[in-house]
């Protein structure tokens, strides 16, 4: 998903959102309502006066504080509080999304890759940054039992991996029983 129409009526889940730029673009693109998170709480304050200087407010760009890691409570079931839900949730309670990008370390994207593939809604799209061209290969892998069509985009030493949601996975990458 890029830029020219294909953001048009999106739903987007910025998983690290800093200061909310990735969510903020999607929405000037025409994206319907972003949702970011960040564990910091001052990113999350950053985010959100962006969202507001930009016109966005929460029904919009909803903006979340989470916990770092897989353990830690699932922190987008709140946004099904919060106005529509992007798409009907999975199993864990947490919606799912037509695009989720998380540009954050190799470390939490592997660790956390259960949680953000269940973000993802079949046939959405993942967009990973925040890693070294090396370590492409390694959270490709991490992900390759739930998505497919992957591409590896690099800028000098970094990357940014992008790919598709299988057809017909639950979460977990079980078929679904039709």
């Amino acid at each position: 998903m890029g830029a020219g129409g294909k953001l048009l009526g999106a739903t987007i889940c910025d998983y690290g959102t800093g200061s909310g730029v990735l969510a903020l673009a999607a929405l000037k693109y025409g994206a319907a309502r972003a949702v970011g998170t960040d564990i910091d709480s001052l990113a999350v304050k950053a985010a959100q006066r962006n969202g507001a200087l930009n016109g966005f407010g929460p029904h919009k760009f909803l903006v979340l504080q989470c916990g770092g890691g897989i353990d830690e409570p699932e922190p987008l079931a709140a946004a099904l509080d919060v106005g529509p839900s992007p798409s009907p949730p999975h199993s864990s309670g947490a919606p799912q999304f037509d695009l989720v990008a998380a540009n954050i370390l190799r470390g939490p994207l592997v660790e956390l890759q259960p949680r953000l593939s269940g973000y993802v809604r079949p046939g959405g799209r993942l967009m990973l940054s925040g890693i070294l061209y090396e370590q492409a290969e390694e959270i490709k892998m991490a992900y390759s039992r739930e998505f497919e069509d992957f591409s590896i985009s690099t800028d000098q030493q970094w990357a940014l991996l992008q790919a598709t949601k299988k057809m017909g996975r639950e979460e977990g990458g079980e078929d679904r029983q039709q």
